[in-house]
């Protein structure tokens, strides 16, 4: 059997049990199925980030650093030399990450204009990471002071070669992380240490802290908080405002969450038959299962502002792409 026929049987795998949704609020829209391309030499795939406009970012399996535009996958490596992990992109093809030394992250990188570059941390601090980008050009990430405590790190587009420290109380927290930068600027921030808090940055600066309740949250955009909440005993996925309000609960479970800058959800499953899916909500409804499993072998969905979820599958090396279009 020739690669080809295996990646198209794998192709095929995937998209058995491929459905149609049929909720109200999202019925005059279809999801057209594709995949994106494997880089050269690789037998497997994994996408990490994806902006508007077909651009992903992740890797493969013989090499770091892949990034793919409308459907064109290019090999940007390592940085320095280095073992390197790229989790985010934006709308220009910016992408960022974190270089790896001896299985520790170790420095925050950014790749534009053709080349890798390191982002610098404040003197006394130590293994940046990047963890995302939002299209303006604006990243966060976090870095560690040597007293193995983590701040959030910003560096904003305004004024690039600048990194801002953030930490609503360093007496209080010592492992300060972003959740995401929205494309508003605002970023939101896990505080863990004391005690563990949630808070919502401006662009301007001021910090507000939400009483959302629960430690598991997963995306932020567009002004949209998702995550879980342990309610009449049992999980509900439900999203909430920058004022830390619920707003919605979806009416099925959505592990791994993430959201749009407008009424879409996506994440993954268990059905009536306790396979796993990948599913899309529209307005909190579920409307279309995207793909279906029985072992679960796919990453968590990337979904993106002008329609487009991603999933990796494991075990077949396909990245599946979904393309939602409405009439």
């Amino acid at each position: 059997m020739t690669r080809t026929t295996k990646i198209l049987l794998a192709v095929t795998l995937v998209f058995t049990g491929l459905s149609t949704g049929t909720a109200s609020a999202d019925a005059g829209c279809t999801w057209t199925p594709g995949t994106l391309p494997l880089p050269a030499g690789s037998t497997t795939g994994q996408v990490s980030g994806a902006a508007n406009g077909g651009w992903f970012v992740g890797s493969g399996s013989t090499t770091d650093g892949v990034r793919w535009h409308h459907g064109t996958a290019e090999i940007l490596g390592q940085a320095f030399g280095r073992q390197t992990i790229l989790r985010d992109i934006n709308d220009s093809g910016v992408s960022v990450g974190t270089t790896i030394v001896d299985s520790f992250e170790n420095g925050a990188v950014v790749h534009r204009n053709g080349r890798y570059e390191q982002l610098p941390v404040p003197q006394g601090y130590r293994a940046g990471r990047a963890k995302a980008i939002n299209d303006a050009g604006d990243i966060v990430g976090m870095a560690s002071r040597f007293a193995d405590t983590f701040d959030l790190m910003l560096w904003p587009a305004s004024t690039p070669g600048v990194v801002r420290v953030i930490n609503p109380d360093p007496a209080v927290y010592s492992y300060v992380s972003p959740v995401d930068i929205d494309e508003q600027g605002r970023i939101l921030i896990r505080a863990e240490g004391q005690r563990l808090a949630y808070f919502v940055r401006e662009a301007g600066g001021s910090l507000t802290e939400l009483s959302l309740k629960t430690d598991r949250v997963d995306a932020f955009r567009g002004g949209r908080i998702s995550g879980e909440i342990y309610e009449n005993g049992k999980f509900v996925t439900v999203e909430w405002d920058t004022a830390g309000r619920i707003v919605r609960r979806l009416d099925v479970r959505a592990r791994e969450s993430v959201v749009d800058s407008g009424t879409l959800t996506s994440g993954t499953y268990r059905t009536a038959d306790k396979r796993y899916a990948v599913g899309v909500w529209e307005n909190g409804a579920l409307t279309h299962t995207l793909l279906t499993d029985t072992d679960g072998a796919f990453g968590r969905p990337v979904l993106t502002d002008d329609g487009v979820v991603t999933v990796s599958y494991y075990y077949t090396g396909v990245i599946a792409t979904f393309t939602r279009s409405c009439s």
